[in-house]
């Protein structure tokens, strides 16, 4: 009925019989029952434990029921409790008082046993509904957050480089005759460089999209870390030798991962590239790789301009607009990185980075090793 299995109860009664009456006839129902025997250590213990339910006596020394349930509808770690009352002070003044200080029902002592259990199941149920509507909403909100942020991706960072692709492209058609070989070669580059970017950006948008709809598939399988490794190098050296960036595959051969290739191509990619692009012209950038505790540890180390520290937590939220230029003007929009940490994640692995600003950047990220 419940989803928790074992709903968690505080009853808070001066009298020692009152507590056992009620928490036998509820136990029968495989509830989780704890009790105080007063108002101050009924708090205390509800501060604790994260009680589903409080039944509460309101005659009580020292402080009174209505005061007890007054502090605990003010204390941010335990508001959210709903508190019954379990009191022979049914009075019309009491039935006030109980629910202006936050309570949610009153049940008369003596009380009849069916009363009990069908009143606290049925105020454990709205509690547990209300919790998922609240999650319920808090993943629309974050929804319609990711929507806006790759709205705003679409709208400014895709624009760039069809807005140069446009302008390059009127400019040589409007004035053919006038360009030398070496013009042409010169804006031919550009064309290409601004066709990998815009590539590459809608390529992660498309993955990321993908993976919040649930609609990528992973195919987890044995991978050789050294080979794919190799093949991203292949890939970006050409980016690489535009700023004279040594690339070195320092992972070992035969180290393997299960994973998805797909997912895993994609992080690589990223995070190499995103190493060259950090980099000043003349550095290098070294992948590493080793095995612990049944884990493939993947490390990506450039001499790079590091990330302060203020910085790193942003890298890693789609909530937060960050994004940098690279060394030589390199434009992103911090989405590769996102896509990673989650790829990474759903591979059952984990992405961290290490950086000192002027001094570079080491990202690392674990996978599990595949069995022979």
């Amino acid at each position: 009925m419940f989803q928790n299995l074992n709903p968690k109860i505080l009853i808070i009664d001066d009298i020692a019989e009152n507590i056992k009456v009620a928490a036998n006839v509820l136990k029968k129902q495989s509830f989780n029952i704890s009790y105080a025997q007063s108002g101050k250590a009924g708090i205390a213990r509800a501060e604790k434990v994260r009680f589903d339910l409080i039944l509460l006596d309101i005659m009580m020394p020292e402080m009174d029921g209505f005061e007890v349930c007054r502090r605990l509808k003010q204390n941010e770690k335990t508001k959210e409790i709903p508190v019954i009352f379990l009191t022979a002070k049914a009075d019309e003044e009491s039935l006030r008082k109980g629910f202006d200080s936050g309570g949610v029902d009153f049940i008369t002592k003596p009380f009849k046993a069916t009363e009990l259990i069908a009143r606290v199941n049925t105020h454990i149920q709205l509690k547990f509904v209300q919790e998922q509507l609240s999650k319920t909403n808090e993943e629309i909100r974050l929804a319609n957050e990711n929507k806006d942020k790759l709205l705003s991706i679409i709208a400014h960072d895709l624009r760039n480089p069809f807005s140069v692709l446009i302008t390059f492209s009127k400019l040589i058609m409007d004035s053919y005759e006038e360009f030398s070989k070496e013009d042409i070669l010169t804006y031919m580059k550009s064309f290409y460089d601004t066709s990998k970017q815009g590539f590459n950006l809608l390529d992660n948008l498309l993955k990321w999209s993908k993976s919040q709809t649930g609609k990528m598939e992973i195919i987890r399988e044995k991978l050789d870390m050294n080979d794919l490794t190799e093949e991203t190098i292949t890939l970006l050296n050409s980016q690489a030798l535009n700023k004279n960036i040594k690339l070195y595959n320092k992972v070992p051969k035969n180290l393997y991962a299960f994973a998805d290739i797909n997912m895993i191509l994609t992080v690589l990619r990223n995070l190499i590239s995103n190493a060259i692009k950090f980099t000043d012209k003349g550095g290098k950038v070294e992948i590493f790789g080793e095995i612990k505790k049944k884990q493939v540890f993947i490390k990506v180390k450039d001499t790079g301009v590091g990330i302060a520290a203020d910085d790193i937590p942003k890298i890693f939220r789609i909530d937060i607009k960050h994004s940098t230029s690279g060394t030589e003007g390199e434009r992103g929009t911090g989405l590769g990185i996102i896509l990673c940490k989650e790829f990474i994640e759903k591979n059952n692995g984990i992405l961290s980075v290490e950086s000192q600003p002027g001094k570079g950047s080491t990202f690392f990220f674990s996978l599990p090793e595949a069995h022979s």
